[in-house]
């Protein structure tokens, strides 16, 4: 049965299980589904991420 449901491309691989626990990981409250392969979260949200801040930080001292 499982090999039909991979054939139809049913059954995600084992990158897109990886894929998935990373996505479940996030502490993102506004990460939302909106439609096949899209995924949307608050602007502001986004940039009180540690990874962001870092960033940002880097584009000032560039424009500076």
């Amino acid at each position: 049965m499982t090999a039909l449901l991979r054939l139809f491309g049913l059954v995600p691989t084992k990158e897109e299980r990886e894929i998935l626990q990373q996505l479940r990981k996030k502490e993102s409250s506004s990460m939302r589904v909106v439609g096949r392969g899209t995924l949307t979260m608050s602007a502001k949200e986004a940039r009180d991420t540690e990874k962001s801040k870092k960033f940002i930080a880097k584009m000032d001292k560039l424009v500076s």
